[in-house]
């Protein structure tokens, strides 16, 4: 089995999709800040003793922060 034609399709369509180094690096940096921001949601909700009503508002600000 030749797998030249298989590398070749598979190298062409790796290219055509553009990712950059910047874009991936970028890509990175969002996440991190997404995950503080969830960690931050977390702790911000009591250990005992939270309610739905505030789980709810710590979701939606995770959301809404999200969004932006």
């Amino acid at each position: 089995m030749h797998l030249k034609p298989l590398i070749f399709f598979a190298s062409g369509i790796a290219i055509s999709w553009g990712q950059t180094v910047a874009d991936v690096l970028n890509d990175i940096t969002g996440i991190k800040t997404q995950a503080t921001a969830l960690n931050d949601a977390i702790d911000a909700f009591p250990a005992s003793g939270g309610n739905l009503i505030q789980a709810l508002v710590n979701n939606l600000r995770f959301f809404d922060y999200l969004k932006s």
